[in-house]
């Protein structure tokens, strides 16, 4: 099985099946800039190294990911279901961020969310997939460590996935919507981390099936 669908049947298992393998979403260099051009000035700010496109046509969702070739690169010389580490860390963020961009993208549209112009819905998508790529990382790491992640290990990946990268941006709205997305997706892992295990899943499932407003209000509950 491919690390992508491995990631999204993980993910699928932990929310809901949705009708579309997203290996058959994959764009290449000229599709990407293609549709780039075509989603505004606005899109060419985004991060180079992964993209997820969502476009409604009629009564269905139009979905294509983007990953630049050094990012499939790394992950196929250094498997990160081998290994974690300071090589692979960075790409392997970028591959679940998208993949979840896209799962939750389609569940969202088959609640009947059809607002995916919209900057609250970006924000959700956005704190989705942090708190999903760092859901994804950590069950990673519990194989590799075969039980319990060592502390340090915990740590490390949450360095990772609630950087600081999104004060690159050089625009103020991208800065401030990633800001605020990891802003909410690091309260939720804080407070996840204190449900007990055999309920953990019926809150990520509640926290998911909000909007952006209604993560805000979660964490601040």
């Amino acid at each position: 099985m491919t690390l992508l669908r491995e990631i999204q049947l993980l993910l699928e298992r932990t929310y809901a099946p949705v009708p579309i393998n997203l290996e058959h979403c994959l764009i290449g260099d000229r599709r990407c800039a293609a549709l780039t051009r075509l989603a505004g000035p606005g899109a060419a700010d985004l991060a180079p190294h992964g993209r997820t496109f969502l476009r409604q046509e009629g009564d269905a969702l139009r979905l294509a990911i983007f990953y630049a070739a050094p990012i499939i690169a790394e992950l196929e010389a250094n498997d990160p279901r081998r290994t974690l580490n300071e090589r692979n860390i960075a790409p392997l963020i970028t591959f679940v961020e998208e993949i979840a961009h896209g799962v939750q993208a389609a569940l969202l549209f088959l609640e009947g969310e059809r607002a995916i112009d919209t900057e609250s819905f970006a924000r959700n998508l956005e704190t989705q997939a942090q708190v999903d790529t760092y859901l994804v990382l950590s069950k990673f790491a519990q194989l590799l460590s075969g039980g319990l992640i060592p502390r340090r290990v915990g740590v490390w990946l949450r360095r990772q996935v609630f950087d600081d990268s999104h004060r690159r941006f050089q625009s103020t709205a991208l800065r401030s919507r990633y800001h605020e997305a990891q802003k909410c997706a690091r309260a939720f892992v804080r407070r996840l981390r204190l449900v007990p295990v055999e309920e953990r899943t019926s809150v990520l499932r509640e926290f998911r099936a909000l909007s952006w407003e209604g993560k805000q209000a979660f964490v601040r509950g």
